[in-house]
């Protein structure tokens, strides 16, 4: 039967020229008798692969027997991926705004006007997150719907991290369910996790036919924690942004060293238990105190992908 593909523009505060910003939006409708689904991706202006991933994602609905509707919003913060930087040039981080206002700084109004738009439409997001250039993540972000958060496949699900001001925890105190998958980044640029996770997701939901893809269980993990420098220096890694999702080794899992001497000032090192890396950087890589270095999951058992 095929579907239809429509574009339209959020349009919001107006830059100097007079012409409004804009939120993008593909809506693909395909059978009656569907659910609405929301992808958003580029919330953060550095991690462009998560773009590309709902790019790809489109053209894939293209060809498909969908049912229902999908709304695609693949570049949701232009004005910091111009710039390609975490913080908006208004020096606000987009994903602790949310639900926004419709009033004030441009990334209040982003975050309002993608909040209510497409929550007017869609009773489930995908906020989707992916690594850096130079750094590599690999887990999903749960926000009390662990059976939904595991639907996206392939990735630790990680619970109890809200974090104010999120997309997810906006959908959520609304009434919808959401997720943020993390994927990707650094030695890893291939969107490909990120588009059959969203085709998984619409499996689940009943969009799609087929079986969902990707291992039959995932990782469950309710304990984090972020290894980041205390002195400024070189990163040197035992495990590089490739290694993400893999089980560590206890001990040393690298190290910070003296720029100007060579002596290594700190060292980061992994316990004797079960433990996932999750985030890491492509090193050597110069650092200074505060910086991401690594983040690590202590699993706590195993989730089964629905219908898997």
């Amino acid at each position: 039967m095929g579907v239809t593909i429509r574009n339209r523009d959020i349009k919001l505060g107006g830059r100097i020229d007079g012409d409004p910003w804009r939120v993008p939006v593909v809506e693909v409708t395909g059978s009656a008798g569907g659910p609405t689904t929301a992808f958003v991706a580029g919330v953060f202006g550095d991690k462009p692969l998560g773009c590309l991933a709902l790019h790809e994602l489109g053209r894939r609905l293209a060809s498909s027997e969908l049912k229902g509707t999908v709304l695609l919003v693949p570049a949701a913060n232009l004005p910091a991926l111009a710039v390609g930087t975490r913080m908006s040039p208004d020096l606000f981080y987009l994903n602790r705004r949310f639900p926004g206002q419709p009033t004030g700084p441009l990334t209040d109004q982003i975050a309002y006007q993608i909040t209510y738009q497409v929550l007017k439409e869609a009773d489930a997001v995908v906020d989707l997150h992916s690594g850096t250039p130079t750094m590599g993540l690999h887990y999903t972000y749960d926000y009390g719907d662990v059976e939904f958060s595991a639907a996206f496949g392939y990735l630790p699900v990680v619970t109890g991290y809200p974090i104010e001001g999120q997309l997810s925890v906006a959908v959520t105190r609304n009434g919808g369910r959401s997720c943020l998958p993390e994927f990707g980044g650094g030695v890893n640029g291939d969107p490909t996790i990120g588009v059959e996770g969203c085709l998984n997701m619409l499996r689940y939901r009943g969009q799609l036919d087929g079986d969902l893809t990707g291992p039959r269980t995932l990782p469950l993990v309710d304990d984090i924690q972020f290894l980041a420098p205390s002195h400024s220096g070189i990163l040197r890694s035992r495990y590089g942004s490739g290694d993400v999702g893999k089980a560590l080794e206890p001990g040393v899992i690298g190290s910070v060293v003296n720029v100007a001497t060579g002596a290594t000032i700190e060292e980061f090192v992994v316990e004797d238990r079960p433990t996932l890396l999750l985030l890491a950087r492509t090193t050597p890589v110069m650092v200074a105190p505060g910086d991401f270095a690594y983040m690590i999951g202590y699993p706590s058992g195993e989730v089964t992908v629905p219908g898997r």
